[in-house]
């Protein structure tokens, strides 16, 4: 069993939604360590401030070697999480794969912007990265422009679909 440690950040007034903790039983080979934690903003700030800081704080919990950013409302399929490891393993310029849950589709086969409601990291790359957002651009895509930075790849696991609860 590989060791993954996975992240969720609840908004204010968000839980865990049902089908997304049952998709977490079926993973495929891998000792998963569930930690949650609240991303409710501080007074004044907006919504987005929030989760940034609890990404920062919730990724340093836990110590497995391979770290996953899980929204609460991603239903992972069936191996989800095993699938990603492996193509971390197979693949080492890569320092973090996700797998895609949206509506639309990138113009580019290698996805510019990963979101990163089910994105598996490489812990020691993750360590180096200070989540944050800048106007106009969202989390996500400032860590994938800085793990690009450092000579790494981040993408989507092709062929590989997750379920978002609306």
């Amino acid at each position: 069993m590989i060791p993954v440690d996975v992240f969720t950040v609840l908004g204010p007034g968000r839980a865990m939604g049902e089908p997304v903790l049952a998709a977490l039983k079926n993973q495929g080979d891998v000792a998963l360590e569930h930690h949650v934690v609240d991303g409710t903003p501080m007074p004044g700030e907006r919504e987005r401030d929030g989760v940034v800081r609890a990404r920062n704080r919730v990724k340093h919990k836990g110590n497995a070697h391979y770290a996953m950013f899980l929204d609460d409302d991603v239903v992972l399929p069936p191996r989800g999480i095993e699938k990603l490891v492996y193509a971390l393993i197979f693949n080492p310029w890569y320092a973090a794969i996700g797998i895609d849950y949206q509506d639309f589709v990138q113009p580019s086969p290698r996805a510019i912007h990963v979101a990163m409601g089910a994105v598996l990291f490489i812990r020691p790359i993750l360590d180096r990265i200070h989540i944050r957002h800048e106007p106009g651009k969202c989390e996500c895509l400032c860590c994938c422009e800085d793990i690009r930075r450092m000579g790494y790849c981040i993408d989507y696991l092709p062929g590989v679909r997750a379920e978002h609860l609306k």
